[in-house]
């Protein structure tokens, strides 16, 4: 196979200049043990509405994964990225010490931790970064906790927790030009992911070269200044959409926008003021871009408040837009003369059945062409008679998770 291959893309430009120039390569991670850590009793705290069933979830998300392949995207598997990495004892070591922190574990328990997997097999190591580990499997790898945290803890007390929504791996980063954002999360079951994003990105040697980011930005502790790539739109090359939501907060994208604008890897930064709902918890859970000119939208959002930011000399800029003037300012984003708004024409309780259901969370594979959930049916079909070609793949465990094709999937490469 020529190394120039799609399917190989050593040689490949990585960047994402806009939201839908031909898909070339992307990180998925197929849902793994993590997700039998969710109970009835543990799914809140992981951020999660409903308990999935893991081998239906795995076996829709192996139909994603090949429905992308069919069509000549390359899949990178974050889990064999994050396995090759552990074979490398420097990165393994720095890895470990920041995903076990005595803060949170205690000193005695982090020590613990360190002697029973510093030295195990790098797949074994990864599932357990992923999966986590209980004290009972703690003891299984010939380890007695010393630690008096751990002692008075049942056998079945996570040590260290489970990822599962590591499924959606656009949210833990996302890529604006040739700059890999990594996300610092809002909430701290989700702030482990970034570890193993900004790691693949720094280390990885499928990440070296041109086949890498010119950047990594966004690591370190987020303090209030959290932004998760769910609200990160490439409009253009050179102008960038952040939603303020539930889990992107004005700080953060301040932060981002100033260290992008300083750069010069965009012109323009474009915040938009979400309604802090679960349902809205990211911009791309109410909309996407499908077109040159063309956003599908839930269709009861309405117009929001919209704020450009700049920096023409030595300090950032910014300039309030009224709700009304979302669409002109959006148009201006995307480089057309006006947006064409995708709707679909649903009743009050149809369009928030499939709004929950992330109808509105497209992945773009090419202008007018997007991969959706089937039970997205009434929005798929309104997309086809807009002239939109909707590829379908069967989601309804997968879509329990709150999250859709768009979610599952970080872009490393488009054009």
């Amino acid at each position: 196979m020529d190394a120039a291959s799609p399917q190989t893309g050593e040689h490949d430009q990585a960047g994402v200049h806009d939201e839908i120039s031909p898909l070339r390569r992307v990180i998925l991670h197929e849902p793994g043990a993590e997700l039998e850590r969710l109970t009835p009793d543990t799914r809140e705290r992981f951020l999660f509405d409903e308990v999935l069933w893991r081998d239906r979830a795995r076996s829709q998300h192996r139909e994603f994964s090949a429905l992308l392949r069919r069509e000549g995207v390359e899949v990178l598997e974050l889990s064999d990225l994050l396995t090759d990495l552990l074979e490398v004892p420097e990165v393994r070591s720095d890895l470990l010490h920041r995903a076990l922190d005595p803060t949170v574990l205690g000193d005695i328990a982090v020590q613990d931790l360190t002697e029973a997997l510093g030295e195990m097999p790098s797949a074994a190591l990864g599932e357990v970064l992923i999966a986590g580990i209980t004290v009972a499997e703690l003891r299984g790898l010939g380890v007695t906790p010393r630690s008096i945290a751990l002692q008075r803890m049942g056998e079945e007390h996570l040590v260290l927790d489970p990822l599962p929504n590591h499924l959606f791996t656009r949210d833990s980063s996302a890529w604006i030009g040739d700059v890999a954002a990594v996300s610092p999360m809002r909430r701290s079951a989700r702030r482990r992911e970034s570890l193993h994003l900004e790691a693949i990105y720094r280390h990885h040697p499928r990440f070296a070269g041109a086949s890498g980011p010119r950047r990594v930005v966004g690591s370190g502790g987020a303090g209030a200044a959290t932004v998760e790539g769910g609200d990160v739109m490439m409009l253009s090359p050179r102008v960038v959409a952040l939603g303020l939501s539930e889990r992107t907060s004005a700080v953060g994208v301040e932060r981002l926008a100033g260290d992008l604008l300083e750069d010069g890897t965009v012109d323009r930064v474009i915040a938009i003021a979400l309604p802090h709902r679960r349902s809205m918890m990211h911009l791309d859970t109410v909309t996407t871009v499908v077109d040159h000119d063309s956003m599908l939208r839930h269709g009861p959002l309405g117009p929001l408040e919209t704020f450009e930011i700049e920096r023409p000399g030595d300090r950032l800029i910014s300039r309030s837009r009224a709700a009304d003037e979302m669409d002109s300012v959006l148009a201006r984003g995307l480089g057309v003369d006006a947006l064409r708004v995708l709707s679909a024409p649903l009743d009050p309780y149809t369009a928030a059945r499939e709004q929950w259901d992330d109808g509105c969370n497209v992945l773009a594979l090419a202008p007018g062409r997007v991969v959706a959930y089937e039970r997205a049916a009434a929005t798929n079909d309104y997309l086809r008679a807009q002239g939109i070609e909707v590829l379908e793949f069967a989601g309804d465990e997968l879509g329990r998770g709150r999250g859709g094709p768009r979610c599952m999937s970080c872009p490393v490469a488009r054009g």
